[in-house]
């Protein structure tokens, strides 16, 4: 395991625990194999969960892990774990109904199922839940490192973007709550009535904001997050990889791993007929330059697609590893 030293002082910088790597890429471009490459180096240097967002749940498959939601150490030093979002939604659909019962009274004449449906159906609503795992993920010191499996690229980029949505929204709320509470304050003052301008709403405002304010900083913290962005040699992929990093710099952030996956052997290459395209393919892959220091990943296409942890050690000697700097 050469490439070990290298891509750990990339990856592996800065004082805080645990310090995320959010592996990103186009759906099939095998980023639960990478996520596991990469957890199973750095599983030498500290604790190491890898977690799957994915609903394909491919994580799951490889690594034999009998329950979601469920954390088990697969390797000295390495531990797995397959998010449920389908649990995970209902639990939080039936959270926020309870809520929105408490603060709006009138919502109790309604059946309590149809306040769930109508929460858990709301655009974004998905999105959320994959936000306030991440949260929880950032405040699980029991690991060094935390490698995140992702969706692919749509959802994910839609998934980092709700944080700052939500943020500029709840901010817009907070004013206009803060309006309507000093109405009501001066209205009770003027007829003489005692009103405590202490307000549930504002309170839970407030809490919601010191969140996702929390989370669009570690999201771009250097010592906090690191990113990979995985593509195999073929146009989309690499146009998803292309706009991905055009995203992550969109939000101040910046790719730290690049990966060029399942690369064909010239000769094989040339015998299926798709050499000009894996190689055109790999130079734009290649062009795409970071701004920061960078390591760039090449692994060959293997006979049998990885699909247990045995299978992910046999390829990590062979991976090819250019560290760039700025």
């Amino acid at each position: 395991m050469l490439i070990h030293k290298e891509l750990l002082e990339l990856l592996g910088g800065g004082e805080r625990k645990p310090k995320l790597i959010i592996v990103l890429g186009k759906g099939g471009v095998g980023k639960t194999t990478v996520s596991i490459l990469l957890a199973r180096i750095l599983s030498e240097a500290g604790p190491t969960l890898v977690e799957s967002l994915d609903q394909a749940m491919h994580l799951q498959e490889y690594l034999r892990l009998p329950r979601r939601n469920k954390a088990y150490q697969v390797k000295p030093g390495l531990h797995a774990r397959q998010f449920d979002v389908e649990s995970e939604v209902k639990r939080l659909g039936e959270r926020y109904a309870t809520l929105m019962s408490q603060i709006m009274p009138g919502l109790k004449v309604l059946n309590i199922e149809n306040v769930v449906d109508m929460v858990k159906y709301a655009p974004g609503f998905e999105e959320e839940v994959y936000l306030r795992e991440l949260m929880r993920l950032y405040r699980d010191d029991r690991y060094s490192f935390i490698v995140v499996d992702t969706p692919p690229t749509g959802l994910m980029l839609r998934i980092l973007n709700l944080a700052r949505l939500y943020s500029f929204w709840i901010n817009k709320l907070i004013e206009l709550r803060e309006r309507i509470v000093s109405l009501r304050y001066i209205i009770a003052s003027t007829a003489g009535i005692k009103r405590d301008i202490d307000d549930p709403v504002l309170r839970k405002l407030a809490s919601m904001k010191k969140e996702f304010d929390e989370l669009n900083q570690l999201l771009v913290d250097k010592n906090a997050t690191r990113y990979v962005v995985v593509a195999t040699p073929e146009p989309l992929p690499v146009y998803e990889a292309r706009k991905t990093i055009e995203f992550l710099r969109s939000i101040g952030a910046e790719p730290n791993v690049i990966v060029a996956n399942r690369l064909l052997s010239k000769s094989v290459a040339e015998e299926l007929g798709v050499s000009g395209v894996q190689e055109r393919s790999l130079r734009e892959l290649e062009s795409l330059q970071c701004r920061e220091g960078c390591a760039r990943l090449y692994i060959p296409q293997v006979k049998n697609a990885p699909s247990s942890l045995d299978a992910v050690e046999e390829i990590i000697d062979s991976v090819k590893i250019i560290v760039e700097s700025r």
